[in-house]
């Protein structure tokens, strides 16, 4: 009961984690429609970064948390940049990215060292680094983890749900609904792809450089599999809410995380060795998406829209710009709930 317990409680304490990685996922994948192969490096990258922040600078460990968000944010703005300058595919724009990603971080971490040698694990307590759930202590109390995880999961959730409310957010979800309607507007196109690829990527960062705070150990192949890993959250979360439409998607996306989380650590009680989880975590991706596309299928066969119902902001913004006598900018059409999702 205690061992079930305990995993539990990690469990719950990686999914709150595993959220903000997940947000980003939805930014690139469920708004621009972007599979974004870059998270796997720019997460180890916000960690590695945070570390070296609080080693080096002796910052304050939000402060280390904003270096991630910030390193993040540059390689994910690089994502797009190949992408929408270079006319590089989406696919391998981020495996460009993320290729690079894996020396630049081996390489940044001889700033952990005074041998100037690189290394792949990085322990804050045996080098005396106070990350933001240990402050001044050795020992974690789990309950704190989770308080202090989830009031920042919940800011950033908030700051989310404002920006999607704002012009730029707008846009942005215009953006991956329909690009030709944004060209008619006389914006670029290619700016609002890089902004949602640079938030998404900082996001990710951000959460990297949490992870190895919570754990008190930098890991230099922590972003292994967390693509699967968010994208599955955000399937999982918006699937169950699909027909809640007062539940916003970034609550759903919290959800997902938390339930694939705790889904994750429940495999290690099974196999207790670790010979088959990575096993289990395939099976259990593939039949995720299997089930979403058969309830995808379903709704679109149930589904039926009224021509003169706009279903999200694109068809908002055509019926606004197709009345002669109305006078109408991308500021003044109302976000609606499915336009969010």
């Amino acid at each position: 009961m205690s061992l079930f317990f305990n995993t539990t409680v990690s469990g719950i304490q990686l999914g709150l984690c595993y959220a903000i990685v997940a947000f980003g996922m939805y930014i690139a994948y469920s708004i621009l429609d972007f599979p974004d192969l870059s998270t796997d490096g720019t997460f180890p990258l916000g960690g590695v970064i945070g570390t070296i922040l609080l080693y080096r600078a002796g910052v304050h460990p939000i402060i280390a948390l904003m270096g991630g968000f910030v390193a993040g944010s540059v390689f994910g703005a690089l994502t797009g940049i190949l992408h929408v300058k270079f006319k590089i595919s989406k696919l391998l724009s981020g495996i460009i990215v993320m290729t690079a990603l894996l020396s630049i971080t081996l390489a940044l971490t001889t700033l952990l060292t005074q041998t100037e040698y690189t290394v792949s694990n990085y322990s804050y307590i045996a080098h005396g680094i106070n990350g933001l759930f240990n402050k001044g202590v050795n020992k974690t109390n789990p309950y704190l983890v989770i308080v202090i995880l989830l009031a920042l999961v919940i800011v950033i959730k908030i700051l989310l749900d404002l920006f999607f409310k704002s012009k730029a957010g707008m846009m942005l979800i215009a953006t991956g609904n329909n690009e030709t309607l944004i060209t008619s507007l006389g914006k670029d196109v290619g700016f609002y792809k890089i902004l949602g690829l640079s938030i998404a990527n900082g996001l990710v960062g951000f959460a990297g450089a949490l992870y190895a705070q919570m754990t008190m150990n930098y890991d230099n192949t922590s972003g292994t599999g967390k693509v699967v890993l968010a994208l599955a959250s955000v399937i999982i979360g918006l699937a169950i809410f699909s027909k809640a439409k007062f539940v916003k998607p970034t609550t759903a996306v919290i959800v997902g995380a938390l339930i694939y989380a705790l889904a994750l650590n429940y495999f290690t009680l099974v196999d207790k060795n670790g010979t088959y989880l990575k096993l289990m975590n395939a099976v259990a991706f593939a039949l995720i998406l299997i089930i979403n596309n058969l309830v995808k299928k379903q709704r679109i066969k149930k589904k039926k829209i009224s021509p003169k119902t706009p279903t999200n902001i694109d068809d908002q913004v055509m019926n606004i710009l197709s009345l002669p006598d109305k006078q109408e900018t991308i500021e003044d059409v109302p976000v609606t709930e499915e336009a969010q999702s």
